[in-house]
């Protein structure tokens, strides 16, 4: 009887337990470390986590477009913390995304640390698969006369086993994002990415946030240049990479293959992953030292010169708008407004604006530009933000709208914030509630 009592309490505790949990909304955010094939979730996923039960063994999760709840293996995903945590995990495994790995013999062990001495802790049958998250820091084996070639990586088997494991004798390849994979064709699929190397050191690579940009219709100039991307000269055996806050080159002294469609630039923090005939991930140190990687496009897929002048086209495009609209507006109270040929602009009279929209002695005159974007709910209403810099330094954003009779202009507010993802800065424009509106005459 005391046996059952107590098997009774146990079970109300986790079931308290559990609805408190349950109750609670997200407890967290993890990175999926294996393909949910059944829901087609990809390794790499940052996903919301709502409950672990240790007693069950699973973690219940959404995706991140979908508030449907299931439940995942514990060892399918990383601790949930914070997500900016969690996509900093992402990114640490960003180089080895889908990256998957078949044992090619009996016994090959897992180490608890990225050495050939450390500790066993679990011995792999050939053909297991396991993933492969990270590449590490280690000495490399030898065959009593020489370094054996490969390296180690930091890897998770499909019981949760974490460890590191030498590479020689592991066949990397790429998971379907519906989990399968096939021991033969898979494989086959696999080395014919070394066949694309040739092509991948005769081509000019772009960031993939090019793609983004574009895609958005949002083309930062100030991170797109048709400086910006990654080359090799196989000829003098030199690698540039040339980023926002990374411009390096190197020589290297040889390209070493250290796994399919992965290889190192050797005597240089470069690494390359091929990902298929257009995209490729470079793995690299930034100029604060730190690793980081990019994932590249084709000049075949992405032309930066087009970005550019797309985005200088759209910046002349409104000027010129602005000027056949007018060239000279006035207002009663406001003063009076002339856009010049030249991207100048004077602006007199303006003294009831000082200072809630003007700065106090900002001058008469300056340059105007179109670096910032309308958000989608006020793309109705305003043709787009347009931005005075006066002469003696104060800049003026102004969300502007062109009709029959004249110009409308209103006060942006613009916030520029760091993207933690990217580093890069990013603008955002918003119009307050009741903010003043001036309407200008031809």
């Amino acid at each position: 009887m005391k046996k059952i009592v107590l098997k009774f309490a146990a079970v109300f505790a986790a079931l308290f337990i559990f609805a408190l949990t349950s109750c609670s909304g997200i407890i967290g955010y993890s990175v999926v470390l294996w393909n949910i094939g059944e829901q087609k979730v990809t390794d790499g996923t940052v996903v919301p986590v709502y409950l672990k039960s240790n007693i069950s063994h699973v973690y219940v999760i959404s995706t991140p477009d979908s508030e449907e709840k299931f439940e995942v293996p514990l060892w399918k995903l990383s601790e949930p913390v914070s997500k900016g945590k969690a996509k900093k995990l992402a990114k640490q495994y960003g180089a080895y995304e889908h990256q998957y790995a078949r044992c090619k013999l009996d016994g090959l062990p897992i180490r608890a640390e990225p050495n050939n001495v450390a500790r066993q802790i679990y011995r792999l049958r050939k053909g297991e698969v396991i993933r492969a998250l990270e590449r590490g820091e280690g000495n490399a084996p030898t065959n009593g006369v020489a370094k054996l070639e490969g390296e180690w990586l930091h890897v998770l088997t499909s019981n949760g086993v974490w460890g590191w494991c030498f590479s020689l004798n592991l066949e990397l390849f790429a998971m379907k994002d519906d989990g399968s994979f096939n021991a033969g064709t898979e494989a086959a699929a696999v080395s014919k990415v070394d066949d694309l190397l040739q092509d991948v050191l005769e081509e000019k690579w772009y960031p993939e946030y090019y793609d983004t940009m574009h895609k958005k219709g949002r083309v930062d100039l100030n991170y797109v240049k048709q400086s910006y991307g990654f080359e090799v000269n196989t000829e003098k055996s030199t690698v540039r990479l040339d980023l926002p806050g990374t411009s390096v080159s190197y020589t290297y002294t040889d390209l070493k293959r250290v796994g399919n469609g992965s290889y190192d630039f050797k005597d240089t923090p470069i690494h390359i992953t091929i990902k298929d005939a257009s995209t490729i991930n470079v793995r690299y140190n930034d100029d604060t030292g730190i690793t980081k990687s990019q994932n590249m496009l084709s000049s075949q897929v992405i032309d930066p010169s087009s970005l550019i002048a797309g985005e200088k086209s759209r910046r002349a495009g409104a000027y010129s708008s602005l000027r056949s609209s007018g060239p000279d507006y006035s207002s009663s109270s406001y003063g009076m407004i002339a856009f010049s040929a030249d991207n100048n602009f004077t602006w007199s009279g303006y003294s009831i604006l000082v200072p809630s929209v003007i700065p106090e002695d900002a001058g008469t005159s300056g340059k105007v530009s179109f670096p910032y974007f309308l958000p989608s709910n006020l793309k109705g209403e305003w043709n787009g933000v347009v931005t005075l810099t006066f002469s003696k330094g104060a800049e003026v954003n102004l969300l502007y709208k062109l009709d029959g009779t004249g110009l409308r202009l209103s006060p942006a507010r613009v916030v520029t914030v760091e993207n933690p993802s990217n580093g890069f800065k990013e603008s955002s424009v918003s119009k307050s509630s009741g903010s003043l509106e001036m309407f200008f005459h031809k």
